[in-house]
């Protein structure tokens, strides 16, 4: 299949290999067409992805042409991006029968639409998934086992002839579930660094993921996901990965945190985005309206957004939170 991939970070320079080595045809879309030369001349994404050889047959550009003939597209773009990311790609032709897979894990705004509710929004005709699951970019990229959740409303996409290398695909058509699973997990790693920065030990952090199990569980179901949807790849392996992961920067920035760094100046730092940043606030707001209760994400905000930084309240909030029962 000729695949045309918007967002040429880690995550997507890794689909894109994976997708090659599978036998389809790649195009990368950058975000400039310095990055596009970048990965063009060097065969290599030095920017986001370091060390890791792009084949000269995967070509990198800044503009969408290649969109007209693509057979299937990608959007692995920051969630905050998604919007714009439509609205470039709905002026350039795209065949109403082409699927558009979404690998996003975040919330795009201040309200908690989901990126799958933009796309639909663009482009209300054509096949949608969303593709989630535990999956570090470098290990993908250099072709170690995967498993991700292709989720379709009717599982819609299911037969489309799509294969990756050494990614195994499961289908669901639990769009929310898997969706929400992708954009909690990244709110919860940040409490899993804080646990690690403080040095809570292996025993509390496994008591702290399960405890963000049952929450993620409580609150999607809230809002509409089946519970059973978190028992899988796209939850619970999904949040396994994100919270444990040396590499997860989520995790990263919650441990940089609890060792007396600014949160806002680690993002103004950081090249790629921490989706669980904003994701806690606008989730915070959203559970508040709503009801729903969920102790972990507001214990999360109120460090991060009312700058309750003191390790003492740190340790005294994330402990209430995630033993509490």
């Amino acid at each position: 299949m000729r695949i045309t991939i918007v967002g040429a970070g880690a995550w997507g320079s890794a689909v894109a290999l994976s997708s090659f080595y599978a036998g389809h045809s790649v195009t990368l879309v950058a975000k400039s067409p310095q990055d596009a030369d970048e990965i063009n001349i060097n065969h290599e994404n030095l920017t986001f992805f370091p060390g890791i050889k792009i084949p000269e047959d995967i070509h990198a550009t800044h503009e969408y042409s290649s969109l007209e003939s693509c057979e299937l597209l990608f959007f692995i773009c920051p969630s905050s991006a998604i919007n714009d990311v439509c609205e470039c790609v709905k002026m350039h032709t795209v065949s109403p029968s082409v699927p558009i897979f979404s690998f996003c894990k975040g919330l795009p705004g201040s309200t908690w639409e989901l990126p799958s509710m933009y796309v639909r929004r663009h482009f209300p005709n054509n096949p949608f998934a969303i593709l989630s699951g535990p999956s570090y970019a470098r290990e993908v990229a250099l072709n170690l086992p995967t498993k991700l959740v292709l989720a379709s409303e009717n599982n819609r996409c299911k037969n489309i002839p799509i294969s990756f290398k050494s990614m195994t695909i499961e289908y669901s058509d639990d769009v929310i579930g898997v969706e929400l699973g992708g954009c909690l997990k990244n709110i919860y790693a940040i409490g899993a660094g804080m646990f690690d920065g403080l040095q809570f030990g292996d025993n509390a952090r496994c008591s702290y993921i399960t405890a963000c199990l049952h929450e993620m569980m409580h609150v999607g179901k809230q809002l509409g996901a089946k519970e059973a949807t978190f028992k899988g790849p796209s939850g619970l392996g999904d949040l396994l990965a994100t919270c444990s992961g040396t590499w997860s920067r989520n995790r990263t920035f919650g441990e940089n945190i609890a060792n007396n760094k600014n949160p806002q100046e680690i993002i103004n730092h950081s090249v790629a985005a921490i989706e669980g940043y904003r994701s806690a606030e606008t989730f915070y707001n959203t559970f508040q309206e709503k009801g729903i209760s969920a102790p972990i994400v507001e214990a999360i905000y109120h460090i991060l957004y009312e700058q309750k930084l003191s390790p003492i309240y740190m340790q005294n909030t994330l402990l209430s939170a995630a033993f509490l029962k």
